[in-house]
């Protein structure tokens, strides 16, 4: 029998603190572990790691997949809309139409199992709750792994993410490649390759990380492994700085209740700016994180209804080289050079490593500026 057991905050219990109660209870169960945006399992069996899985869409096989070089951005579209279809889990698909073998999907399984898992380490806040008796599904991949094991790279990697950011700030800093040429033994891995190559002094750490499909922390640690061997360098960044700092935000009682005021006028996406406010200034609380649920949901249901039709296809309004001034934000940037006139929305945001209702909201700030515009698919497409 399935039953909630121990819950409450990341303040007040440390994600190490929880996988040493799981490993010396030796409990069977899962632990359910949430922030404002995106909620990760891991599983036990007998107080060892079992599985994982996460609702972050950079988490996903597909994007893990991506990051590895194994797959194009193509192949991933092609699957998904397969999917959709069929039903049939994505990693057999693949293998299916001979993308990938099976032996590599397991392998990418895992690994990512086991990144979602360190990820964990990094956060800075959360909610957890403890389900007593809940196993993973019977087609997720299983694995067997000591708690010890996990604890030793978690803290290493919450050790090195420090040190990371003694350098590389924050993700609005910009590198450019020194004329310290990449070593050979480093430029012949697939992924330290791909981000050396998007060091191009224009993109900023924000870029890059939704360039290469990949987890900030795997990003960060390969440029800070490059700025300190001298490869790569900071740069002038050649975008904004970023507006002057907010005056103190109104209490979090007075945003909740106008974020309902707007929900209730159907304004979802103005409720969400505002909840925003509240999580960027540090606010928290589970009611907050309840009404962004609701507002998100709100806003993607109106948004496909209503502005971004998922069938229609994205056109740019302009040359994709005089948008290089525009001030776009990381994600807008992203979004923006996927539209190709032939992709549908859908289909941009199936393979994007956004979250859905981010890609949406970027995807309709685009569209409003007068960016893109939507179109209907061409006539084969539509009877395809």
């Amino acid at each position: 029998m399935i039953r909630k057991g121990l819950e409450g905050s990341l303040f007040t219990m440390s994600l190490p603190d929880l996988l040493q109660w799981a490993s010396r209870g030796q409990k069977t169960g899962t632990l359910l572990v949430r922030n404002e945006r995106v909620a990760k399992k891991i599983h036990f069996l007998g107080g060892l790691i079992i599985g994982s899985s996460s609702t972050d869409p950079g988490d996903y096989l597909g994007q893990v997949l991506l990051s590895e070089g194994l797959i194009t951005e193509e192949h991933l579209r092609e699957a998904m809309d397969l999917q959709a279809r069929t039903k049939v889990m994505l990693g057999r698909l693949l293998v299916q139409r001979g993308v990938v073998t099976e032996e590599r999907v397991a392998a990418v399984l895992r690994y990512k199992a086991e990144e979602t898992i360190y990820s964990l380490f990094l956060w800075a806040d959360g909610t957890f709750e403890f389900h007593e008796g809940e196993l993973p599904p019977s087609e997720q991949v299983r694995f067997k792994v000591q708690v010890e094991q996990v604890l030793l790279e978690g803290v290493r990697r919450y050790d090195t993410s420090r040190k990371i950011r003694e350098v590389l700030r924050d993700n609005d800093v910009v590198l450019q490649a020194t004329d310290v040429p990449l070593p050979a033994d480093i430029g012949a891995k697939a992924f330290p390759r791909r981000i050396y190559q998007l060091v191009d002094g224009r993109r900023t750490i924000a870029d890059i990380i939704l360039e290469a499909h990949s987890s900030e922390f795997n990003v960060c640690q390969v440029l800070y492994i490059m700025v300190l061997r001298g490869y790569a360098a900071l740069a002038p960044s050649s975008r904004p700085a970023g507006a002057p700092a907010a005056s103190a935000p109104p209490a979090l009682e007075a945003l909740l209740a106008e974020a309902r005021t707007c929900l209730g006028r159907g304004e979802a996406e103005e409720a969400l700016a505002l909840l925003e406010a509240a999580h960027e200034a540090g606010l928290r609380a589970a009611e907050l994180q309840a009404l962004t649920h609701e507002a998100e949901r709100h806003f993607l249901e109106r948004a496909y209804r209503h502005y971004l039709p998922p069938g229609k296809v994205p056109v740019l309004k302009r040359p994709l080289e005089s948008l290089v001034d525009e001030s776009l934000s990381p994600a807008e940037m992203f979004l923006v050079s996927r539209v190709n006139g032939a992709w549908d929305l859908r289909s941009i945001v199936s393979i994007s490593p956004l979250r859905e209702v981010e890609a949406l909201r970027a995807l309709k700030r685009l569209r409003e500026r007068g960016v893109i515009d939507l179109v209907d698919p061409p006539a084969q497409a539509r009877s395809a």
